[in-house]
């Protein structure tokens, strides 16, 4: 079993300067896991507030329940404190109030579906289908839906509760000063919806929110890493060792290491997810393995059912922790534009500068496989995590197959290249970034543009591959923009 004898020192001087000093008692109890546990609870229960479609709408019906209830009728020592919201009338008038404005709020709620159902169908149609995703968490949809349920079900409330209201006297009405208040939110939620959606109709801000949400995912992921050891190459699998297997058809969409550390570190056992976040899996089929941490220690228990309910699966990819996700939505849209229906290279080009933005703020962070040790520096979780150079192949391998006779696309995917190559950190990156470019070459040569322009993207590539040495990169030909 692998221990990080002399780099374990550094390692924890990192992690102490992480999460904060730690008295004794409370490292040698698991202090720094526990806090780390508790950040990633918190995480996860904020990740289903943001995933869940149905918890804001049926809170909104709930607050129009309790106010159509509340001002329907009010106790007459309490009218007072409702200020210019008591409006007088009868129950009669009032019904009628409320009969308007529920007509008016479901009138402006069928104009936004049929807004949100063009901008869905033009997102799937023209992008990517994997773009919806996107739409959906969008605030245009979860905030101003809300407001026209809430507005909807207390109209019902109130109506139905003043037709218990004996009497035709004029008398202060709150439920009417709070139907108009409700309008009035309605008729903001309209307009803010409108310019929202044709907002989000521009490609240029929809490939940017695509990237920043990718970006948010990858800088999540980095702050996991503050518990990580150096890397440390595992060792080959123990004939001790017990397979973990998928318990139903799915994706991966998350990982816990915290867990998995907890929980090999109380079985002194050790734990390989072979698995990374996006995968596929098969129900039945070996996600990783768990192996004593020695030959001379206990065999590993029949039972590991907590190890494999420690790595999320859900029916399909979610972009909350999946970085490849939002690569592959980019690249998407990239060769949609791409193709003969569309025929629309600057999207492509807009997608390539996003996925430029996306690959260099990647460079930055801690990339590839984790490992997770334990209070004693010894490794015990290795989980699996794509490289710089993983993302770098997904961003550009189709586009080049499918754009190679675009010289405008190929200049732009030279200049990706170049760009990431400079920011990357790790020499294999580095090698990679440069193979890319030989690759991007050659697919272009092999399509055969027209002489003028294979001389410029050759002479553009030979550039860029200079500045793979520390020179500046070359700048955009006129044909770029």
């Amino acid at each position: 079993m692998a221990t990080l004898g002399e780099g374990t020192q550094p390692w924890r001087e990192r992690q102490m300067a992480g999460i904060g000093a730690l008295p004794g008692e409370q490292a040698r109890s698991g202090g720094a896991p526990k806090r780390a546990r508790r950040g990633h609870e918190t995480h996860r229960l904020r990740d289903w507030f943001v995933r869940s479609n149905w918890l804001l709408p049926m809170l909104a019906a709930v607050l129009g329940v309790v106010l159509g209830v509340m001002l329907a009728d009010p106790a007459p020592d309490s009218v007072w404190a409702l200020g210019g919201l008591a409006w007088r009338g009868t129950p009669r008038e009032t019904r009628g109030v409320l009969s308007s404005v529920l007509g008016t709020a479901i009138t402006s709620l069928s104009i936004i579906l049929s807004l949100s159902m063009l901008v869905a169908q033009n997102l799937g149609a023209q992008y990517s289908p994997r773009l919806l995703r996107v739409y959906q968490r969008d605030a245009g949809i979860r905030v101003v839906l809300p407001v026209f349920i809430a507005t909807c079900v207390y109209c019902v409330v109130a109506m139905q509760r003043l037709g218990l209201v004996a009497g035709t006297q004029e008398q202060p009405r709150p439920a009417a000063g709070m139907a108009v208040l409700l309008l009035v939110a309605c008729g903001a939620a309209l307009v803010f919806q409108v310019l929202h959606t044709l907002q989000l109709m521009r490609v240029e801000n929809l490939v940017r929110m695509v990237a920043g949400i990718t970006l948010r995912v990858a800088r999540g992921l980095d702050g996991r890493r503050q518990l990580d050891a150096p890397p440390v190459t595992p060792q080959p699998p123990s004939t001790q060792a017990l397979p973990l297997r998928a318990p139903s058809d799915g994706f991966v969409v998350d990982v816990d290491g915290v867990a998995l550390l907890a929980r090999a570190e109380a079985r002194r056992l050790v734990v390989h997810v072979d698995v990374a976040i996006g995968e596929p899996v098969r129900q039945g089929a070996p996600i990783g393995r768990v192996e004593p941490e020695g030959p001379d220690r206990p065999r590993v228990p029949a039972e590991c059912g907590d190890f494999v309910s420690a790595i999320s699966l859900d029916r399909w990819r979610d972009q909350d922790a999946d970085v490849s996700l939002g690569l592959r939505q980019l690249v998407d849209i990239a060769i949609k534009a791409l193709s003969p229906a569309v025929n629309d290279p600057y999207t492509a080009v807009e997608s390539l500068d996003q996925l430029t933005f996306v690959l260099c703020g990647l460079a930055r962070l801690r990339q590839g496989p984790r490992v997770l040790a334990d209070g004693e520096g010894r490794a015990r979780v290795f989980l699996r995590a794509p490289e710089l150079r993983d993302h770098l192949e997904l961003a550009t391998d189709q586009i080049t197959r499918y754009g190679a006779g675009e010289p405008l696309v190929v200049l732009r995917l030279l200049r990706l290249v170049g760009e990431v190559g400079q920011c990357a950190q790790q020499p294999a990156d580095r090698q990679a970034a440069r193979a890319t470019l030989h690759r991007i070459l050659a697919e272009a040569e092999r399509v055969g543009a027209a002489p003028s322009q294979l001389e410029l993207q050759r002479r553009y590539a030979r550039d860029v591959e200079r500045a793979l040495d520390g020179v500046p990169l070359p700048p955009l030909q006129a044909i770029e923009f």
